[in-house]
């Protein structure tokens, strides 16, 4: 948890414990940006069966511990949530009204996918990406969090990890790219792909600042992570990554890091999501019937 949350993160650790849990509270707290994530923190993954992790600013430098964090949790059959990008005024507000129950879309869309080897998505930006997802099994965070399972929050996608070399095309994120800059992006961020590795990314300044991302987080970082398809009708993209992903109406697709809760097997320094609007997907060149909204 970061430092600015404690009020917020003391309040859910009361919540928890007024609910017959017994609570640790731990903070994210040392010198920025950390190769390793606290002990403490560590010492309770250990123990833990379920973790809510909470952080307004995360450094993109800081993945690999924060992943490690997930990984001791899951590695005997706890559960994760991650509240990333998150303010006072985020979570006391529209992160506390209940949410929407999207079981039956969830369901509905992991049916018409599962089994699909080749993903064709387009985009109203420009997008058009093929991608070799054969083998990968579709996911959800819009379901019960089983054990060993990880969502952030709010809840509202399907997603895969694609296969390493099975990422063809262009992506146009006109929405939101995280660790760039603050809310949408200053115009629309191109990245190219040939055999799943970004071959070229151009736009301003979000763009500038993503390449120069790519470039100091080291092997990995330039690679297909992940496409996400939005579900939630409740929420509306504003350049909030966290919220953004899971708006109806979008998709994204992710560079770097896919192991683990992602079901890839490539490693890397960072994680990436690009969100674009007005997605249409075609699996093995049938036309997917996406949720909407007006």
């Amino acid at each position: 948890e970061s430092e600015p949350l404690v009020e917020q993160g003391s309040q859910l650790a009361s919540a928890v414990k007024e609910a017959g849990g017994r609570p640790t509270f731990e903070l994210w707290a040392g010198d920025r940006p950390m190769t390793r994530a606290p002990q403490p923190i560590l010492d309770a993954a250990e123990r833990a069966t379920l973790s809510f992790f909470l952080s307004e600013a995360p450094h993109p430098a800081e993945a690999p511990a924060r992943f490690s964090v997930g990984e001791t949790l899951r590695s005997h059959g706890g559960r994760a949530i991650y509240l990333g990008f998150v303010t006072p005024e985020l979570l006391e507000g529209e992160l506390s009204q209940p949410a929407v129950d999207l079981e039956e879309p969830a369901r509905r869309l992991l049916a018409e996918l599962e089994g699909s080897k080749r993903i064709r998505i387009r985009g109203r930006a420009g997008t058009d990406l093929t991608l070799d997802i054969e083998g990968r099994s579709w996911l959800t965070d819009a379901l019960a969090l089983e054990d060993r399972g990880f969502a952030n929050y709010p809840g509202g996608e399907v997603f895969v990890a694609p296969l390493k070399h099975g990422a063809d095309g262009v992506l146009v994120a006109d929405l939101t790219v995280p660790y760039t800059i603050d809310g949408l992006v200053d115009e629309p961020v191109t990245l190219r792909f040939e055999a799943g590795r970004v071959v070229e990314i151009s736009g301003g300044r979000a763009a500038q600042i993503l390449r120069e991302l790519i470039s100091n987080a080291g092997e990995g970082a330039d690679v297909i992570a992940e496409l996400g398809i939005g579900l939630n009708p409740a929420v509306k993209p504003r350049g909030h990554v966290m919220l953004d992903e899971k708006a109806a109406n979008t998709a994204h697709v992710a560079i770097g890091r896919n192991t683990g809760a992602y079901g890839g097997d490539n490693e890397a320094a960072i994680h990436v999501d690009c969100i674009f609007s007005a997605p249409e997907v075609e699996a093995d060149g049938r036309s997917v019937d996406l949720p909407t909204v007006p």
